[in-house]
């Protein structure tokens, strides 16, 4: 594919920087677009113009994928709405203070739920947040620390599982290479045969722990903290609702009780994944439940899970007495609406992938590495331009797309390196997913924690960074060392030396008593 040199990348090049330096998150994707548009049509502005206006609406109209996520970001919104207005979620953040007694444990009740919803990375981001919004906010987490753990439990660790919508994905990119070069391999035994490899997935989910119960938190993150901690104040900016949170001005129900905020969420886990089921060929026999997941429509199941249960959450409340239907309705608006500053981050975000996409940004980075290097190279190569790559597009799958077929080709051609090298792809790739201001799961991070957008890209790039350079050296021996416990022991030493440095000379001590003095007393 042809490409345009350095100019394909530099779109997002142009909206990441600006949208970090004046934390103006619209603009600067609407910049990077135009740019983008404006190479494309040989710098002549009304074309460029036109070509921007209709990529965003091509994008949002896509009734594949984008116009179905933005469905259940809009119906996850209704059913936040319906969940706030019955009052359930104060009355279930009551409820869980009393068994839930300390901010440590809080953290690690939203980390282990993160980790439970491993099948679905959309899913996992709105739902978290739902659910561990009103326990972390009693606790004072920073809603940038709470949309850091949701995070970092949706791509990571749906790349981690084998049993995810990821799997079936990246199974359809080896087998075809599999094939090629006659690798008698299962592509589902080999994704297996990966995971120990899969550094940075590990890495960031481990960078949870370590941040949130030894207090080594570093950077923007610190600082987030320890405001939350001293002031009560969640958010840097206070003046401005975040996405998925504007209901400060509703009026409540006093009827809620903790389990009407409870069933919905057990009724959309279940519906969700009897929708995926039913859209990957479950219910038409000769699939075991496991490979119909794999092999599910998961938007199109998230839709259908979302629908049915605001149909009977607003039959369960008018039943009960909590809810009449007119204010189900209005709940239901108010939640759209909360919705809408993350539908449009999402839409902008998915049109300057597409017109990266478009100006062959992954081919251009692609033949940077396919040159001659060094064959222990390889695997760090890979990974660091797979890295690169989803940052700059704001997408893992993408990417998977393009460096899968040229990791195997280079790791035949030495004859080794195979699982690390398509390992590195899939760590690389998750990366850029996982932190890219672009991004459409660091956005529904945002929304699902209510936090500002850039401010959860301002406090998890160190995080994602730091875990991102251990990773590559990580790759980097293996390129020279192939005994894998080692390669594992070491980077994980690594991992802790560079995390504590971090700490000592980037941070604010959190007083361990600032913490305890928030925890419930017995």
């Amino acid at each position: 594919m042809e490409h345009y040199g350095f100019l394909s990348i530099l779109p997002p090049i142009i909206a990441i920087t600006l949208a970090i330096i004046t934390k103006e998150v619209f603009v600067s994707l609407v910049i990077g677009i135009f740019t983008g548009a404006l190479i494309i049509s040989n710098y002549s502005f009304f074309t460029a113009f036109t070509k921007s206006v209709e990529l965003v609406i091509n994008t949002v109209a896509d009734a594949e994928w984008n116009i179905r996520v933005l469905l259940f970001t809009l119906l996850l919104g209704a059913i936040v709405g319906l969940l706030a207005k019955s009052g359930s979620t104060i009355a279930f953040g009551e409820w869980a203070t009393k068994r839930i007694k300390t901010r440590g444990t809080s953290l690690l009740a939203s980390w282990i739920l993160g980790v439970l919803i491993f099948m679905d990375d959309y899913f996992n981001c709105l739902t978290v947040g739902t659910v561990m919004r009103p326990i972390t906010d009693r606790f004072k987490v920073s809603r940038a620390k709470l949309a850091f753990i949701i995070d970092s439990t949706a791509a990571p660790v749906c790349i981690l599982v084998p049993i995810s919508t990821w799997v079936a994905y990246v199974m359809s990119l080896t087998a075809p290479e599999f094939e090629r070069f006659s690798i008698e391999m299962n592509p589902f035994q080999a994704f297996v045969a990966m995971i120990p490899f899969n550094l940075y997935p590990w890495l960031i989910v481990l960078m949870v722990l370590v941040t949130s119960f030894t207090s080594l938190e570093f950077g923007p993150m610190a600082r987030a903290e320890l405001r939350a901690l001293k002031t009560g104040e969640l958010l840097e900016d206070t003046s401005t609702p975040p996405p998925g949170d504007d209901f400060s001005g509703m009026e409540v129900s006093k009827k809620g009780k903790p389990t009407d905020l409870i069933v919905p969420i057990l009724v959309l886990i279940f519906l969700t994944l009897a929708g995926m089921a039913y859209t990957g060929g479950y219910f038409e026999g000769g699939k075991s439940l496991i490979r119909a997941i794999m092999d599910c429509d998961s938007a199109t199941a998230l839709v259908y899970g979302a629908v049915l249960t605001i149909i009977i959450t607003v039959i369960m409340y008018r039943i009960e007495g909590v809810l009449n239907v007119s204010e189900s309705m209005a709940a239901i608006l108010q939640g759209f609406k909360s919705m809408m500053i993350a539908v449009a981050i999402l839409s902008l975000a998915w049109s300057i992938g597409s017109i990266t996409r478009e100006l062959g940004a992954g081919d251009y980075v692609a033949s940077i590495v396919s040159k001659g290097f060094p064959d222990a190279l390889i695997p760090f190569l890979i990974f660091v331009t797979s890295a690169f790559m989803a940052f700059a597009m704001g997408t893992s799958w993408g990417t998977y797309a393009i460096m899968i077929p040229i990791a195997v080709p280079l790791a035949m051609a030495v004859d080794k390196y195979l699982l690390v090298s398509i390992a590195a792809v899939l760590a690389g790739g998750t990366f850029g997913d996982h932190c890219s201001p672009i991004s459409d799961t660091t956005i529904m991070s945002s929304t699902g924690a209510s936090c500002h957008h850039i401010e959860h890209v301002n406090t998890q790039l160190p995080y994602a960074f730091t875990a991102a350079a251990v990773a590559a050296v990580g790759f980097l021996a293996a390129g020279f060392i192939e005994n894998a416990f080692i390669v594992w022991a070491g980077t994980i030493v690594l991992f802790f030396i560079v995390v504590k440095f971090l700490h000592m000379f980037w941070s604010q001590d959190i007083p361990p008593n600032a913490k305890k003095a928030l925890d419930v007393k017995k």
